[in-house]
């Protein structure tokens, strides 16, 4: 057996808000945290956290104050980015991002088999599987829950500026995604890219692909550009503007059908680990118990 990566005093790998919020809507945000496991300690440089590297700048308080003001249950990821990358496939070479604009990550490179299982077990499984029982408990047998993956991301990358104050990310379903763009793209002043800056048809987003392609569930990832997120007010000006929109667009009585599934065989060595730590409830953090609320 792999040694443990996280220790008994810390904090679990994720932590569920509204834990209790019946609404079919489920906020999810697996770069909220920049921080790193005590076994960790001093290895990523405190400049490489404070970036991009480290967390999606100015998310965690922003899903707080959305899953307050829809009372709707959110899943946030307690870890970097950059130990893990919760938003990967397992076998996607970014999953430990061992190079950046900043120079190499020494802490990702060389891991042994060991090692990575640790993280993987530690933190992504954990973090997925959490997700799978939220999306299960709020599916009921007359409608299935609506899917949003919050995000920021840089006003500029490598030399570009990238001039959208919002984008809105979707793949093989475009209802919840075109909707919200329509609604936002009505304010004055307001730039809201359509899979833009990122596309929801790339493969780095695995979580969307996962928990809700996979189902056919309503979605939509949502990236707002990080300048905007970096003081309270900007976050509280974010959360009521996304708040108002999808308090209305989500309630769409067609989003709660499902589309057309995303093959299972697409993520099957993913889907083993995430199922079997799902039934188990095993782990330094599991037990059984559903943390924050």
């Amino acid at each position: 057996m792999a040694p443990a990566l996280l220790g008994p005093n810390e904090p679990p790998p994720y932590e569920i808000l509204n834990a209790d919020a019946t609404r079919p809507l489920l906020l999810v945000c697996e770069h909220a945290s920049r921080r790193v496991p005590d076994q960790l300690h001093g290895a990523y440089p405190e400049m490489l956290l404070d970036t991009h590297y480290g967390c999606d700048i100015g998310t965690e308080p922003l899903v707080r104050q959305l899953a307050e003001s829809l009372g709707a249950r959110a899943v946030i990821a307690r870890y970097s980015r950059i130990v893990i990358d919760c938003n990967r496939r397992l076998d996607d070479p970014t999953l430990l991002l061992a190079d950046t604009d900043l120079g190499p990550v020494a802490a990702n490179s060389d891991l042994s088999d060991a090692e990575l299982k640790a993280r993987v077990d530690d933190i992504y499984v954990p973090f997925h599987a959490a997700v799978a029982r939220e999306l299960r408990e709020l599916s009921s047998g007359l409608s299935s829950p609506v899917y949003v993956a919050i995000h920021s991301f840089t006003p500029e990358l490598t030399g570009s500026a990238r001039p959208w104050d919002m984008g809105v990310m979707w793949d093989a379903d475009p209802r919840l995604a075109q909707r919200l763009h329509e609604s936002l793209h009505q304010e004055p002043g307001l730039l809201i890219g359509d899979n833009e800056p990122y596309s929801g048809k790339y493969a780095a987003d695995f979580s969307v692909d996962f928990h809700a392609e996979r189902a056919g569930l309503a979605n939509v990832a949502i990236e707002i550009r990080q300048d905007h997120l970096r003081t309270a007010a900007g976050v509280s000006a974010w959360a009521v503007r996304l708040a108002t929109a999808l308090d209305e667009l989500a309630r769409a009585p067609d989003l709660a059908h499902p589309l057309a599934a995303r093959p299972a065989t697409d993520f099957e060595k993913e889907a083993g680990l995430i199922a079997a730590a799902d039934q188990a409830r095993v782990g330094a953090h599991e037990g059984g118990s559903r943390y924050g609320g």
